[in-house]
């Protein structure tokens, strides 16, 4: 049977979305600085012709991923809106801070960006921006659930935020010293220290949705 030609569209769209994924493996792998154009574009199964027909720089291709990382971590945070206030506060909070629904090159890639970032001010103001974003959505979400009177904060808003991020921060670099089999706490485990630091119920409907871990220390505490 014949193999029918793809659209030439979809062909472009097709090779440029295979150049950024061998990209986010080189960039993984090898850091930024080491990485090559031609290194991305054989990874990809291309001529350094195909990719410079899609991007300009070796830079370009690693802003795009940025990009693709900033859009995904925003509709993880913004999902909530679509689900009951407190228990979405819970399943957004975990979806932050897992990577193992996500292709593992781009927990590896975060430190990259990170780094980059403090080099390039393209990178750096598109950081900035997001992160500025991902505080305003997570200190919405806070607020929301404290308004519900679902749960009472124990520091403000825009700190919790904060936390919340620092938390997602810290264990992404974390994971770059150990491995899965040295005890690496589960993101339903983290969620649950940082609500015990964040959040105290506010009622008993409250803790129908605290995972039970949660539900224990609060009955100790009482």
């Amino acid at each position: 049977m014949k193999r029918t030609a793809l659209p030439r569209q979809e062909q472009r769209q097709q090779t440029r979305a295979r150049l950024v994924e061998a990209a986010l493996h080189v960039f993984a792998e090898q850091g930024y600085d080491r990485a090559t154009v031609e290194e991305i574009s054989l990874a990809a199964g291309y001529s350094k012709g195909a990719y410079y027909f899609h991007f300009d720089s070796k830079e370009d291709i690693f802003l795009e991923l940025v990009s693709t990382w900033i859009e995904d971590q925003t509709a993880r945070l913004s999902g909530r809106a679509r689900r009951p206030i407190a228990a979405a506060l819970l399943e957004t909070l975990e979806s932050l801070l897992r990577y193992d629904d996500r292709d593992s090159h781009w927990q590896l890639l975060l430190p990259e960006i990170w780094a980059q970032s403090h080099r390039n001010p393209r990178i750096r103001e598109t950081l900035h921006a997001a992160y500025a974003r991902w505080i305003a959505l997570l200190e919405d979400a806070f607020q929301h659930a404290a308004g519900e009177g679902l749960v009472s904060l124990a520091v403000q808003p825009d700190v919790a935020a904060s936390l919340v991020l620092a938390a997602h921060d810290g264990l992404t670099l974390r994971s770059r010293l150990t491995s899965a089999t040295e005890g690496e706490p589960a993101p339903s485990e983290i969620v649950t220290a940082l609500l015990g630091a964040i959040v105290a119920p506010s009622g008993p409907a409250a803790l129908n949705l605290i995972p039970p871990t949660l539900k224990r220390t609060v009955r100790r505490k009482k």
